[in-house]
């Protein structure tokens, strides 16, 4: 469970901060795939800033568009050209109406980089249409009176701009003067010129390049526009491409991050299991360490400081235990055999006192009720030293061949004798034969019978069964009283514990009886344990090895 929860972590812990890369990668690839289009938007625009078409090169824009880029890359560019008196000279065919100068609200803020022009120099206008219409079929220089289609006659010189001939109308004597001062009003002041990213000297923009993101009807655009004195530039690219790769990394992503997780989760599991490697080696040599094998100590872990540390505690813990064990162990031991050899004297003089007290006299009742006495103790002191030497591992076992059946069928009639007002019922399947310790075995099913009379309901049942089941031999003896409460369940194997202090002294007993058979019956590779049986009934089960069935 714990390497369950360790692999559960890592796979939380990793997919958090997967999902938050990916997320983060997305968010860079977005900022970096809109700055490289706002980069080919911005060297698009400022080459053609730099270059300074004449008006006539905008009409073939969008076939030289086309011819550079290809038809499926030009339909995904849109482009606006407007000239200083807001002119459309050029407008790709599918433009969105959405997208205005109005859209770019940084634009407007920018500020214009060139030196002030004083405000009676700026008085150049475009000149009106028939300007250019009265130099048609005339060259460059030519002056003289020309006649507009007003028919009005207007004298000038046709002069070459932007790859176009105007006219330009003589000055009048007031103008001349002031042409003379501070010289010709009809030429703009000079442009500055700077030196861009690639070498070039171009124009300064007149306004900063101004970059948005606009939904449109035909899609999203990301969009631009940038300038100088002569132009304005609008240009745009479709998104509808930069979506669909966000879109296949999205689902690269997300395709990927289950089979991540999974090998995340595996090696999760990988690097519990070797964690906890020296954790189960010592949780194997704590299962193995019993009353009989308290010598057993956990290996040292070298490779690992902190376990190293935990294990030097337990062994040192296994070290104190073991010493008290052993001194307690042989304490039982020592003052049991200790015990028997007076108490065969006491048993030995009482016998003989009753012998020759008076018939019926008070002095020969006093001595009985003490004989019965030291038989009791002398009783709990041979179970107190079996148990002793089966906590030391030193239950010497006389195995033999024995009739479980025939012995359990003499309970049965000393059941009978004992308590007469009793029902027995008997189950036995004759000829069980195992391989016990006669004695041993005969003191269990003595104590079990013993506590089916004792503790039983006046005109109850005493109920034997022998079954054989799994080539092992099964033995429940039952009967009816007062059923073991289920806190006391666990405690009924206890020594000196009794389930009912209410009657420890009416019914004789010293509460080792069913710790000494448990003892027995484990020597022998068998078990004993209590039945979960609702009702006022109280039953055991006693279960062992059938080695002739």
């Amino acid at each position: 469970m714990f390497r369950v929860k360790i692999a559960l972590l890592s796979v939380l812990l990793s997919g958090l901060v997967l999902v938050g890369l990916g997320l983060y990668s997305l968010s860079v690839m977005k900022k970096v795939g809109m700055a490289r289009l706002d980069r080919e938007i911005l060297t698009l625009g400022e080459g053609h800033l730099a270059t300074r078409p004449p008006r006539d090169y905008w009409q073939n824009f969008g076939t030289s568009l086309r011819f550079i880029y290809g038809e499926q890359r030009s339909e995904s560019l849109i482009v606006q050209v407007k000239d200083s008196w807001n002119d459309v000279l050029f407008r790709s065919s599918n433009w969105p109406t959405e997208i205005t100068e109005e859209s770019f609200p940084g634009f407007d803020r920018a500020m214009d980089t060139r030196p002030p022009v004083p405000e009676e120099r700026d008085e150049r206008r475009r000149p009106p249409l028939e300007a250019y219409k009265a130099c048609e079929g005339k060259s460059a220089g030519s002056a003289g009176q020309f006649v507009n289609p007003q028919r009005e006659t207007v004298r000038g010189t046709c002069e070459e701009e932007d790859g176009e001939l105007v006219l330009r109308p003589c000055a009048r004597k007031d103008e001349r003067q002031r042409q003379v001062h501070d010289g010709p009003l009809n030429r703009p002041a000079p442009t500055p010129l700077e030196i861009n990213q690639q070498g070039w000297a171009v124009p300064r923009i007149k306004k900063r390049p101004s970059f948005v993101t606009i939904q449109t009807s035909s899609g999203s655009w990301r969009a631009g526009i940038m300038g100088s004195d002569r132009i304005t530039l609008m240009l745009g690219v479709n998104l509808a491409g930069f979506y669909e790769d966000a879109d296949r990394y999205r689902r690269a992503f997300l395709s990927i991050v289950p089979i991540a997780l999974l090998l995340l989760a595996g090696g999760g599991w990988a690097i519990a299991q070797r964690a906890l490697k020296p954790v189960g080696v010592i949780t194997r040599t704590a299962e193995g360490i019993t009353g009989r094998a308290l010598d057993q100590r956990v290996p040292r872990i070298e490779e690992d400081s902190e376990l190293s540390r935990l294990v030097e505690v337990i062994n040192g813990m296994l070290d104190r235990l073991e010493k008290s064990f052993g001194q307690a162990v042989r304490f039982s031991a020592d003052a049991a055999h200790e015990l028997q050899t007076p108490l065969t004297i006491l048993q030995g003089e009482l016998d003989d006192a009753v012998q020759h007290a008076p018939v019926g006299s008070e002095e020969q009742q006093r001595y009985s009720d003490l004989l019965e006495e030291v038989q009791r103790l002398k009783a709990i002191v041979q179970k107190l030293l079996i148990l002793a030497r089966a906590d030391a591992g030193r239950l010497n076992l006389s195995l033999e061949a024995m009739d479980l059946s025939a012995m359990i069928e003499a309970a049965a009639e000393d059941a009978t004798v004992m308590a007469p007002h009793l029902r027995i019922d008997k189950q036995i399947v004759p000829g069980v034969i195992i391989k016990a310790d006669r004695d041993l075995m005969g003191q269990v099913v003595r104590n079990l019978t013993s506590n089916a009379v004792k503790y039983n309901h006046e005109n109850g049942l005493i109920r034997f069964q022998l079954l054989l089941r799994d080539n092992r031999a099964e033995l429940t003896i039952s009967n009816t009283g007062v059923p073991i409460l289920e806190k006391d369940r666990e405690k009924v194997f206890d020594r000196f514990y009794r389930a009912d202090p209410s009657r420890s002294r009416k019914v004789p007993g010293s509460g080792l009886g069913l710790s000494l058979a448990r003892e027995i019956v484990h020597a022998h590779g068998g078990g004993l344990h209590l039945n979960p049986i609702p009702g006022n009934v109280v039953s055991f089960t006693l279960s062992l090895p059938c080695s002739f069935c």
